[in-house]
């Protein structure tokens, strides 16, 4: 596996959604853009984008609309709008990834945002956004990606993948972008986005995080996920973690602090420095209290090629008991 980086302006458009909801835990960190172009937006369009939020709990908007343009091929390259008005062909691509919807589950996540989201992105470039974008963004992102690609070409990711026999070892791009910032974000296939502001440190633990999602088959180990659920500590952090953090789910909540703990385990194991207790102490606010445990079990009892990550997994839930 070879990591590569990118730049795309469709993805870094949807990245920009979240600070358009002008919720501060996303407007702090992308001022310069939301102050320069929040107020152009119509009030139809703020009003419509308030909805959304309201109606999904959240202001985290860009992982899923992002996840389905990246199942259609050329998407980095195709105009946004269009690609966005193809319910069709983006539930016929998302059929063919790793992800699974029941058919009205997904007409009801995809018409949730294309009815709010196109005319906000059509209203953006009609003034101009693109051009801003090219201009004054795409420079940046572009330094970034040779600094970093001069930098990866150090970390052997086949030798270090290879106690997962499972995960899809296709090269992986990296997406830098200019407005994900506080998120990592995964993408069909081995790719993912990642922010310019981040240290290399920080990149290549979004880098190997994203790449083990989903780390398991859900109904191999059903019963052991429910059985680390229904332990006090770990529903005491799933229903105290901040609302930004997005999992709304006991499957996504645990899924997510497995697949913290791989990620960080691979950084560390490919050299970045990472104090990883600290890590987990401070990520999403603290509220990934089983992030740690699977850390310490990786490092203890080493995952063997042979032996299924669904297996793997079950052994480390009996361990707790």
């Amino acid at each position: 596996m070879q990591l590569l980086t990118a730049s795309c302006y469709n993805l870094d458009v949807i990245c920009l959604l979240n600070a358009f909801t002008a919720d501060n835990y996303y407007t702090s960190r992308h001022k310069e853009v939301f102050d320069a172009w929040y107020p152009r937006l119509s009030e139809e369009r703020k009003t419509r984008i308030r909805e959304l939020v309201n109606r999904q709990g959240n202001a985290m908007l860009s992982p899923t609309i992002t996840l389905f343009i990246s199942s259609l091929e050329n998407f980095n390259t195709r105009n946004l709008v269009e690609m966005l008005g193809s319910f069709d062909e983006i539930e016929a691509s998302m059929n063919r990834t790793q992800y699974t919807f029941h058919k009205n589950e997904f007409e009801e996540q995809f018409s949730r945002f294309k009815n709010i989201i196109i005319p906000l992105i059509s209203e953006l470039e009609d003034k101009g956004f693109r051009e801003y974008w090219e201009e004054n963004w795409l420079p940046k992102v572009q330094k970034k990606c040779t600094e970093i690609d001069s930098q990866l070409i150090d970390f052997k990711m086949d030798e270090a993948l290879q106690p997962f026999g499972d995960i899809d070892n296709a090269d992986c791009t990296i997406y830098l972008s200019a407005f994900t910032d506080p998120l990592g974000i995964k993408l069909c296939g081995s790719n993912l986005i990642t922010d310019i502001r981040y240290s290399l440190d920080i990149i290549l633990s979004n880098a190997t995080h994203e790449l083990f999602h989903p780390p398991y088959n859900h109904e191999k180990v059903h019963d052991s996920v429910q059985a680390l659920f229904n332990k006090p500590w770990v529903k005491k952090a799933f229903d105290s973690q901040s609302p930004n953090s997005g999992y709304g789910t006991m499957e996504g909540f645990i899924e997510e602090n497995i697949v913290e703990a791989l990620g960080i385990y691979l950084a560390v194991k490919l050299g970045a420095t990472i104090e990883p207790y600290e890590y987990f102490k401070n990520h999403d606010g603290g509220s990934h209290v089983v992030s740690p445990h699977f850390y310490k079990y990786l490092c203890e009892n080493e995952k063997m090629r042979e032996q299924s990550f669904e297996d793997y997994f079950i052994d480390f839930v009996t361990s707790l008991a």
